[in-house]
């Protein structure tokens, strides 16, 4: 553990461990408030892809979440030969898939899932304007805070959870203004946009498209438009890639919902939203409905 680390926070408990990193509590021994630090062991990265989204993860997570309360912010970084150590918000609530599944398979409320695709899509387009591309968007990378939603909800309603953006150890530097192109096949096969599957190069609308399958599943219950028995068959949907949207699940969804869906889930790249565009669209503006239906006719 780096020396310089320790010597302003206090390195506590194992809270996670991945492939090449693992993540603990730390406390700032100045203040005492209390963080996440994420270690990666950069000697253990044999693959050239691996040791190059290592180095950039801490950057690019600190670019992301400067000013960005969609992003879980980076607040400090600490290498030495071999270690790279993230100091960032300790989130202490579930990720966005837990809390899907923890509703055993009620869809999400309108009101309620535009509040979270609204939080996602203003995160992605302060990352995208500031040129990175997060490139692996998914429930299990957003996290929520369902203590927020409760003080400020109304008792009668369910109230939004606040949504964070988690994670850029797949993101990719495109330049300010997010117009250049990334390439290489990162992300998660229920998830990842058709042109990443492709091959070659892409941009920052492979998030849009991954934020459309997100939405898709807080709608559904849980359910992904794209699936099969194996990664393959996954990936040869995802190329398909045509959106439906079964009654047994989608009946009571508004044509709004189904219409930014298909924009955002689109494989025309062209055609596809913006993030900065999904912000504008009727259902997001009208809070999924909740506010048109406020409105004297």
């Amino acid at each position: 553990m780096g020396a310089e680390l320790k010597r302003v926070y206090e390195i506590g408990e194992e809270l996670g461990r991945g492939r090449f990193g693992v993540v603990r509590r730390c406390t700032c021994r100045a203040t005492g408030e209390a963080f996440a630090v994420k270690s990666v062991d950069r000697s253990q990265l044999a693959d050239d892809l691996d040791r190059e989204l290592a180095q950039l993860e801490p950057k690019l997570g600190q670019l992301a979440s400067a000013g960005n309360p969609g992003v879980v912010r980076v607040h400090a970084v600490y290498e030495d030969e071999a270690w790279t150590h993230t100091v960032m918000d300790l989130c202490s609530g579930p990720d966005l898939f837990e809390w899907v599944a923890s509703r055993r398979g009620a869809p999400v409320p309108e009101p309620v899932a535009a509040a979270i695709v609204a939080q996602i899509a203003q995160a992605l387009a302060l990352c995208h304007r500031r040129g990175v591309a997060h490139r692996d968007v998914k429930p299990d990378n957003i996290l929520v805070d369902a203590a927020a939603a409760d003080e400020e909800g109304d008792e009668d309603e369910e109230a939004a959870p606040r949504a964070r953006l988690a994670d850029f150890g797949s993101a990719a530097w495109v330049g300010v203004g997010g117009l250049g192109l990334a390439e290489g096949l990162v992300g998660t096969p229920h998830y990842v946009a058709p042109e990443v599957v492709a091959g070659g190069e892409y941009g920052v609308k492979a998030d849009v498209w991954s934020a459309g399958v997100v939405m898709y599943a807080l709608l559904s219950g849980g359910a992904l438009p794209f699936d099969g028995e194996s990664a393959a068959e996954v990936l040869a949907a995802v190329m398909r890639g045509s959106v439906r949207f079964p009654p047994r699940l989608f009946g009571g969804v508004s044509a709004a919902a189904k219409d930014l869906m298909r924009r955002m889930i689109c494989r025309d790249v062209w055609r596809r939203l913006t993030a900065e565009q999904v912000l504008a669209h009727p259902w997001i503006v009208t809070g999924g409905g909740a506010r048109a239906m406020k409105q004297p006719t």
